[in-house]
């Protein structure tokens, strides 16, 4: 993908603008996630390269939308975004994901030092 300056979208931008052209705007990948648990609500997985929001199939037009933008504002960092309704929740994991990386590396770093083979 080709480095694209994006801005960041403001509350009412997300929320009112057609997803689709939200999506094209942003050049957000919007796939369809294996994880069908009825608890899952999707994720948005950001790197420097690119926004890929994944919601799970068989979900009604209505929560898709809400969960598409919501996610895609998380992965933005949209100020003032609104907080989910009801059991809905974001977590999160990027400290998690973070760290992982980190002992993986030191892991790494150590072996190496050790004189094995990384």
């Amino acid at each position: 993908m080709t480095a694209t300056l994006i801005r960041k979208p403001s509350v009412d931008h997300l929320m009112d603008t057609p997803l689709q052209q939200l999506v094209e705007e942003l050049h957000i990948t919007l796939d369809e996630s294996s994880i069908t648990d009825p608890g899952f609500t999707g994720y948005a997985y950001v790197t420097r390269d690119e926004v890929v929001v994944a919601l799970p199939p068989n979900r009604s037009e209505l929560e898709h939308d809400c969960m598409a933008r919501y996610l895609i504002g998380t992965a933005f960092r949209v100020d003032g975004m609104p907080p989910l309704p009801g059991p809905w929740q974001i977590t999160d994991m990027t400290a998690d994901v973070n760290r992982a990386h980190q002992e993986q590396a030191a892991a790494v770093v150590r072996q190496t030092r050790e004189g094995g083979v990384a």
